[in-house]
């Protein structure tokens, strides 16, 4: 199959134009969405290597997209994920989320459920909304005018240990380019998401690859996901081994043409 070469197109979003990057041709498309502080260059490697169609974008207020005053959230980011599916993607896709893109993902799910051929999660966070009210709001005012600017140089230290140097400068590069507004947005409404939505109405195949498997995440509380697990990696598993991501997106692909 002739690989067709990456082009960009705008897409009319509810907050503004989003950009988006189209590659390849045939196959079940899938469609990437992007993880706080970053933009769809994270995908850029994976969607390269891949025969399907596929289609990244920026989110509202990221990247080279418009939208920077919000609303911001995971609602108004299902409502982008639509605004692309429905301008890109007229068939069924395999819809693909990192971080809190993952979130993004698993609404979506839970609202159009007939769209997808099936569901990946990237390092998808677990439910957030049991956590300490005291202890949320501490965490949030990190992301604050006030605090972010001496805040936000430190916040991946900790998701970047394991990370490679290539890994690391491209994350820092697009956590300094992300708006602060869309950043703390997303963060807030994570604490209110339910994952428990996404299971309990769509039925299609479902997996997750992850680096992390700690009481936080989505894979620790639902032990009947299935999942890969990539070891000595950072939270950016298709950065840091992308061999290892699209051999693992490959097989997931072939699951939905099966179950398809």
């Amino acid at each position: 199959m002739k690989h067709k070469e990456a082009t960009t197109v705008t897409v009319p979003g509810p907050a503004g134009r989003l950009l988006a990057t189209v590659e390849g041709d045939g196959g079940i498309p899938v469609l990437f969405v992007h993880d706080f502080a970053a933009d769809r260059t994270h995908w850029a490697e994976t969607q390269h290597g891949l025969a399907t169609r596929s289609v990244s974008f920026d989110q509202r207020g990221m990247g080279e997209s418009s939208g920077g005053h919000g609303p911001f959230g995971v609602e108004a980011s299902v409502e982008d994920v639509a605004a692309v599916a429905d301008a890109l993607l007229p068939e069924k896709f395999v819809l693909v989320g990192h971080g809190f893109g993952a979130a993004v993902a698993g609404a979506f799910a839970s609202y159009y459920p007939e769209r997808l051929a099936g569901l990946l999660y990237v390092e998808p966070v677990g439910d957030l909304r049991r956590q300490d009210k005291a202890d949320v709001a501490t965490w949030l005012e990190n992301f604050s005018e006030a605090k972010y600017g001496g805040f936000h140089e430190h916040w991946f230290t900790p998701l970047l240990l394991e990370a490679k140097e290539k890994t690391r400068a491209l994350v820092m590069k697009t956590l300094r380019t992300s708006r602060r507004e869309a950043i703390a947005g997303n963060m807030e409404s994570l604490f209110g998401y339910n994952p428990d939505e996404a299971f309990e109405r769509f039925t299609g195949p479902t997996h997750a690859l992850v680096t992390a498997t700690g009481p936080e995440t989505l894979v620790a509380q639902r032990p009947e996901l299935s999942r890969s697990v990539l070891p000595h990696a950072s939270h950016w598993p298709m950065l840091d081994a992308p061999q290892w991501f699209h051999a693992e997106l490959v097989r997931f692909l072939g699951r939905c043409k099966h179950e398809h």
